[in-house]
């Protein structure tokens, strides 16, 4: 833990909200601590008033921490995406600093431009590799802590993360390895396991691209992708008894690309062969010599939105930046060349799923949060909040149900303290046909004040009306009357 050293730090007090005295905020550019350095201290008044800190930690640890005039005396560390490489801080997006919050976010020690899919930050730098993995939110949010103390006169009372996708996998990192940071965590939609998104990300990449210097098509293009959303909802769509667009529980559908392959002469409405193999990579993936798939299947769900397997899977002629015709050709490629080959030239016809996990051996322990065991989070009290979209074309949602029901079977009491809730048709942390909105933040404050379990959550449409979700493994069956956009048609079984 970081301790403050109060040096330089201005005694005008204020009184605001339930903080007992608060300093003024320019005087905590005088704050001191243990490789430390604060870089601004700057009053603001949007989105509410507040005092916005910017520092670094260690040697590019860079880091922000927004701290309201009107504190509830809480903290919520927030999440990064993708590679990181800015300062983010994704509970901002969630209303954090309205509800009174203290905040922070990082850049989880490196620089790279917005949304960027290269890892050349990582080549030959260990520490760069494991401050992304897991360093840089345990060292950011014990200065946040500590600059909240400095600025109220009092620690947080509760202290929270919340996070999606990258930012997900943050704060599974945060329960397994830092147990004692957080009372209560929010992982959305967590890259769980490198090994796998890697795998699934490569091969499924080396069948829609499979000559790699050619990339400005994919096999699986826009008008497949329609054909085969529509008979996968054809098919499907009704089994949860509501025609709707939304299937409450792909696992139920038992759509078979091969029946819509394209029979002799015929070339509408119907897919190539290599187009049908390109979809299995994707639902079916290859086996293993022990019988097991190399890596996690998607289930349908996201084939036609161009969000979802468009941008995702299949990918456009430099759909997310020259060169680069999807996010899973980026990332895959980005992390074979720079964490784990060292070779800058290595692309996707060199994907070898057999020999992947022994050579990922040793970023998988440092990067992959798969540890089931949550003894530690949960002996002090720590919650955590998992979701996921059943429709999430970027990271399976397979691979959150495994690892919940890894922790489950590790200790059948861990369903006290941790709960997860399927959003039917909804994308990589938001987004599609399905309710995507919903207030992770206030339900896991309540749980973790009440210390009762949420069973059920409410999501909204962003049209309006809204769902039932139910905590995994029930879920909210349809009751056979009205239209799906009012909780009370729904029952958790």
């Amino acid at each position: 833990m970081i301790h403050k050293l109060m040096t330089g730090v201005a005694l005008a007090m204020l009184t605001t909200g339930v903080a007992n005295a608060q300093v003024a905020c320019e005087s905590l550019k005088g704050y001191l601590a243990p490789d430390v350095k604060i870089t601004s201290a700057t009053a603001a008044t949007s989105p509410v008033p507040l005092c916005k800190i910017d520092g670094v930690v260690g040697k590019e640890i860079n880091f922000s921490v927004w701290l309201p005039d009107a504190w509830n005396g809480k903290f919520v560390m927030g999440g990064q995406g993708g590679f990181a490489g800015r300062v983010e801080n994704q509970t901002l997006g969630m209303g954090v600093l309205q509800k009174g919050y203290a905040t922070a976010g990082t850049d989880t020690g490196h620089n790279g431009p917005a949304g960027a899919t290269d890892g050349a930050w990582a080549m030959g730098d260990m520490e760069r590799i494991v401050n992304y993995a897991h360093a840089a939110i345990h060292r950011v949010t014990a200065t946040s802590k500590s600059l909240v103390q400095s600025r109220y006169g009092r620690a947080p009372e509760k202290s929270y993360f919340a996070g999606c996708s990258n930012g997900g996998r943050e704060a599974l990192q945060a329960a397994q390895r830092y147990p004692n940071d957080f009372d209560g965590i929010i992982a959305g939609a967590p890259a769980t396991d490198f090994l796998n998104i890697t795998g699934g990300f490569s091969n499924i990449t080396q069948k829609m691209y499979p000559d790699p210097k050619k990339l400005d098509s994919p096999v699986l293009d826009k008008p497949a992708r329609d054909t085969l959303s529509k008979a996968v909802l054809d098919k499907c769509d009704a089994l949860d008894g509501l025609k709707d667009g939304i299937m409450a529980d792909p696992r139920a559908c038992t759509f078979d690309v091969k029946t819509i392959q394209c029979k002799t002469g015929k070339k509408d409405n119907c897919l190539t062969p290599q187009q049908v193999g390109a979809v299995e990579a994707i639902v079916s993936p290859p086996l293993a010599k022990n019988g097991k798939p190399f890596y996690l299947a998607y289930p349908y769900g996201g084939e036609t939105n161009d969000a979802g397997w468009g941008t995702w899977l299949a990918g456009r002629k430099d759909g997310i930046g020259p060169g680069q015709p999807s996010l899973a050709f980026g990332f895959s490629g980005g992390f074979m060349r720079y964490f784990l080959t060292q070779d800058p030239t290595w692309d996707h016809s060199r994907t070898n799923l057999a020999t992947l996990p022994g050579e990922m051996k040793a970023l998988q322990a440092t990067m992959s949060p798969t540890n089931p065991d949550l003894s530690a989070f949960r002996g002090h009290g720590g919650k955590l909040l998992m979701y996921h979209g059943w429709s999430d074309s970027a990271l399976s949602p397979f691979m959150s149900i495994n690892y919940l029901d890894k922790v489950y079977a590790n200790d059948a009491t861990a369903k006290s303290d941790v709960r997860m809730f399927m959003l039917p048709a909804v994308g990589h942390c938001q987004g599609g046909p399905g309710p995507d909105r919903v207030d992770y933040i206030d339900a896991l404050d309540k749980w973790v004040s009440t210390k009762t379990a949420p069973d059920e959550l409410i999501a909204s449409f962003p049209a309006g009306g809204s769902r039932k979700l139910c905590a995994y493994p029930k879920k909210a069956v349809f009751g056979g009357t009205g239209d799906g956009k009012s909780p009370d048609q729904f029952q958790c079984k």
